[in-house]
């Protein structure tokens, strides 16, 4: 024991053994033996307080632990005090979620690093306030950070530096009396500090902007422009900003002059970003007649081209400012005057840039549009943006069939077309056909949306018979495929919506339409002999993921070469339910392991966070100031990142359904709650419809991706007491509640959880489960226990009767086309959700046995316990996971005897399958009908694999 003590009395010899007990529970007990012999070691001390943390132990006591650890003599390690302040942080968000943002440590925090900085030489000072500053950051206590960067700027006075080492701690200052500022107004009661705050960053930038050159804090490049520009319009200034930058000093001027279209368009950025919509207006407008004044002196001036080829955000803009800013008859004809000066009575150009800028201006007078995209599309058909320049102007013509309407204009379109046949190469009318297919779906489903009285299935055919023919149907990122795609889906969900809203396991309708989906995007992404088109990999492998076909879905998964950032935007729509779809994964060749994928994924952006903050802050001498506030952004965005928090549960999810420790997988701490935000690219599948519609998505991905309110009723309905009853953690603590206090904007509140169906059947056995554990721990009156257990019971009885409906005869009787369906996504939900609460209900009756029945017991429980409750639920539950077993079982037999013959006859149902004949050959069908088998039997037997105990 000495000798393990004597291993804990210098930092590396501290890292050393807790390299050798890292698990919690082992080095408490190690550190507490260890403590008995030497209760004053710092090092001890801190390591004990980070154990307890750990072991969510009440972080009042690792306060203590901390507060002892800095009254000890010579705590004065660098490394020591730092890990001693992340503790420390963590403690107090821990305390109360009132604490959860927290500006600093406090003034005992302080003297700490101050009495440090005593015994140490000029140069061992910047670095303890450079340590200081860097866990401060971190932990996002800008207060402490403002602190230390005050304390280093005092230790530069003292020593001859460079004039460049001055200038990086003046401006560093800067970023942190700002960055303390807006924190301090997260702070109740501290508006005024903040103010003060505020005031001093405008002053000290101010300093430097109207400093000699001479002075080594003067402002002389474009950067520092930009950061002064960031800093005003962060506290809403963008008028006294502009008031400056319209009054440089002499010194500026030339610099000013040089960069001036730069700083035209940050100055209306910037009021954009701030809502002052009025210096949006004047400011953009203040451009335009600019250019309108050159072209007027100077007919060949290219002063007007250039606002519309290079700045068209600028005349969104302006036309934003000024329907915010004017009445509606007002806004007309101010927008008509600079049309009639800018253009004149009609076009004189073919030019693209110029064409759409006309084209804005006219649509916002109210100008009818059909003559101006008729002659833009006989300009611009062969470019790949055509489509998507006049898809806003399409969407304002009317429905009926008269002049100027959608379906008269598609007409004279399609006329047109014809008389060009010769006039463009290959390449051009590729190009020219996908943009009048995608101009054709526009119009004929929103017509159809809006007059369509009868069967949308008829115009939906029509899209993808036009899709399965049209040019370039085969090349990557061609519309057509995803066009007919998207159509067998609309197809799909136009047949199930009824149906399956109502049964979404019992009586699941054939999902042969879904099949046929799945089958063309699997077969389009095969043609991708270059795997170049990854929205075309991701769609395939969702809607793989959808039938229930893990090991087929995540072969499309790997073609989509998802790295960094993707990881953040584009895995949730295959990661996510993974749990309650495939935590088992699928063995031998080209088979997948769900905790693998989710681990990769974790591992990914935890080493995307780290970079992130190493690029952020390597030091106080050469943290980015200029970039800071960007990049804290971006690590704001990794850290609280909603596909971290779902991937965490997925992989904990799994390692309960397998009963695997959850001891090696990341506790996330609270700062990683606080304003998670979701990255999911909701436009990653190309989108052809009406843009105020939602797209293909809910067609695409009908459970929809995790978000935020839904990982909010995980904690809450299925994790705390899971943790409990997995003995994952030694106290009750309502999670969800506390997720909900930190991560959830108030408007979060008015959002729906994206459940599914079987998630929410699931819930009432949760809420059941919730309040024994929660009464067991004291936490809830036990008087509830009765009626509670009885609803439980009730509960379990209904969902055993209902498994047992489910079981499918060896033989239906039925045509192979007509086979109900044999694998969905649906189904596996539905079954590990029920095994989970079968699993919970077991651990349940353990616990119940174990700490209230037993005969040596003296429980307060026990006299409010039904007799026999805890037998009889055992047994019922076991009913109920054989059940289960059974109904997994019959699907499997079901799949090897008329499974291949099956799929084949489905995809080949109906006028769709005729039409998909001469791009799927039989020989296709043959070999995807196999592998799909080989897929859905893999997913039917995971549900075996899951152990009751």
């Amino acid at each position: 024991m000495v000798a393990g003590i004597m291993a804990c009395n210098s930092w590396d010899k501290l890292c050393k053994v807790q390299r050798d007990y890292p698990k919690a529970k082992f080095a408490d007990s190690f550190v507490q033996k260890s403590l008995k012999k030497s209760p004053k070691n710092p090092f001890l001390l801190a390591w004990k307080a980070d154990i307890s943390l750990q072991l969510t132990q009440d972080p009042k006591n690792v306060v203590l632990q901390i507060q002892q650890a800095w009254q000890q003599p010579g705590p004065y390690d660098i490394r020591l005090l730092a890990y001693l302040y992340r503790l420390f942080a963590e403690a107090m968000r821990r305390s109360s979620a009132a604490n959860s943002c927290i500006s600093g440590l406090g003034n005992e925090n302080s003297k700490v690093w101050l009495s440090a900085s005593k015994t140490l030489s000029p140069q061992e000072r910047q670095e303890l306030w450079s340590a200081l500053g860097k866990a401060a950051w971190r932990e996002e206590c800008w207060e402490d950070f403002r602190f230390a960067v005050v304390q280093y700027s005092k230790e530069l006075k003292d020593i001859s530096v460079s004039a460049s080492i001055k200038k990086h701690a003046h401006f560093t200052q800067i970023l942190a009396t700002q960055l303390a500022a807006e924190q301090q107004l997260q702070i109740p009661g501290a508006g005024l500090k903040s103010k003060v705050q505020f005031d001093l960053a405008r002053r000290l930038m101010k300093q430097a902007y109207e400093a000699s050159p001479g002075e080594p804090i003067a402002c002389k490049d474009i950067r520092d422009l930009r950061f002064m520009g960031e800093i005003f319009a962060r506290q809403g200034r963008c008028d006294e900003l502009i008031e400056l930058w319209n009054n440089p000093p002499a010194t500026l001027k030339d610099l000013m002059k040089t960069h001036q279209a730069d700083l035209q368009i940050m100055r209306i950025r910037l009021s954009r970003e701030t809502n002052s919509w009025a210096l949006v207006e004047s400011e953009s407008l203040a451009r335009i007649e600019n250019a309108i004044s050159q072209i007027t002196e100077n007919p060949d001036s290219k002063a007007l081209w250039e606002l519309c080829a290079w700045n068209m955000d600028l005349w969104t803009d302006w036309l934003a400012a000024v329907r915010m800013n004017r009445s509606k008859d007002e806004a007309i004809r101010i927008v008509y005057d600079i049309l009639h000066r800018a253009f004149g009575t009609e076009l004189r150009t073919n030019d693209r840039a110029m064409s759409l800028t006309y084209m804005k201006l006219r649509h916002f007078i109210g100008v009818p549009m059909a003559g101006d995209c008729l002659t833009y599309w006989k300009n611009h058909s062969t470019l790949i943006s055509c489509f998507g320049d006049m898809r806003p102007f399409l969407e304002t013509l009317h429905s009926n069939n008269g002049l100027g309407g959608k379906m008269h204009f598609f007409r004279t379109l399609a006329t047109d077309a014809l008389s060009k046949t010769d006039e463009y190469t290959d390449e051009k009318w590729d190009t020219h056909s996908q943009n009048i297919l995608k101009i054709n779906h526009l119009i004929t489903s929103s017509v159809a949306d809006q007059i369509w009285q009868g069967d949308k299935t008829k115009i939906l055919k029509y899209i993808f018979d036009q899709s399965c023919t049209s040019s370039g149907f085969y090349e990557p990122s061609s519309s057509g495929g995803f066009l007919a795609v998207y159509s067998l889906l609309r197809m799909h969900h136009v047949t199930m919506r009824y149906d399956e809203s109502r049964h979404p396991f019992e009586n699941t309708p054939n999902s042969r339409l879904l099949l046929q989906a799945a089958m063309l995007a699997r077969h389009l992404v095969v043609c991708d002999k270059e795997k170049q088109d990854r929205p075309r990999a991701l769609l395939a492998a969702r809607l793989h993921l959808n039938l229930g076909l893990g090991k087929s879905a995540f072969q499309m998964y790997s073609y989509t070469k998802c790295k960094e950032m993707l990881i953040h935007t584009l895995s949730p729509y295959v990661l996510s339910r993974l749990s309650i779809t495939h935590p088992f994964g699928a063995k031998g060749y080209q088979g997948f392991s769900a905790e693998e994928e989710l681990g990769k994924a974790i591992g990914t952006m935890e080493r995307m966070e780290s970079k992130t903050d190493n690029t952020i802050y390597p030091d106080l001498k050469t943290v980015p100031w200029d970039q800071a506030i960007g990049l804290l952004s971006l690590r704001g965005k990794l850290k609280s990142s909603l596909t971290k928090h779902i991937c965490n549960l997925e992989r904990r999810r799994i390692a309960r359904l397998k009963g695997e420790p959850v001891d090696q997988l990341p506790v996330l701490d609270r700062q990683s709650f606080q304003n998670i935000i979701d990255n999911v690219d909701k436009s990653v599948f190309p989108d052809f419809n009406d843009t105020r519609s939602s797209g293909p998505l809910p067609y695409i991905m009908p459970n929809m991706v995790p978000n935020l309110p839904w990982l909010i009723e995980s904690y809450s309905i299925w994790e705390a007491s899971s943790r409990v009853l997995h003995k994952e953690t030694q106290a009750w603590e309502n999670v969800g509640l506390l997720v909900d206090d930190i991560a959830t904007p108030k408007e979060g509140h008015e959002v729906e959880a994206n459940k599914t169906l079987a998630e929410s059947r699931a819930e009432n056995s949760w809420l059941g489960i919730n309040t024994v554990v929660e009464i067991m721990a004291g936490q809830v009156d036990a008087n509830l226990l009765p009626a509670n257990l009885t609803k439980l019971s009730e509960e379990l009885h209904a969902m055993r009767l209902g498994v047992e409906k489910l079981r499918m005869p060896s033989n239906t009787k039925l045509k192979l086309e007509d086979e109900p369906t044999m694998f969905h996504e649906n189904m596996l939900i539905s079954c590990y959700t029920k095994l989970e609460i079968l699993r919970a209900l077991i651990r349940m009756d353990d616990q119940l046995r174990e700490k209230v029945l037993s005969p040596k017991s003296t429980h307060p429980l026990k006299s409010k316990l039904p007799k026999n409750w805890v037998s009889e639920i055992e047994t019922e539950t076991k009913t109920c996971y054989d059940a289960i077993r059974d109904v997994a079982n019959s699907y499997i037999n079901l799949i090897e005897n008329k499974g291949a013959a099956a799929i084949k006859a489905q995809v080949r149902w109906g006028e769709t399958g005729e039409a998909l004949k001469p791009i799927l050959s039989d020989s296709d069908v043959e070999a995807y009908a196999l592998e799909y088998v080989d897929s859905a039997l893999h997913a039917w037997k995971g549900v075996l694999q899951v152990k009751l105990r």
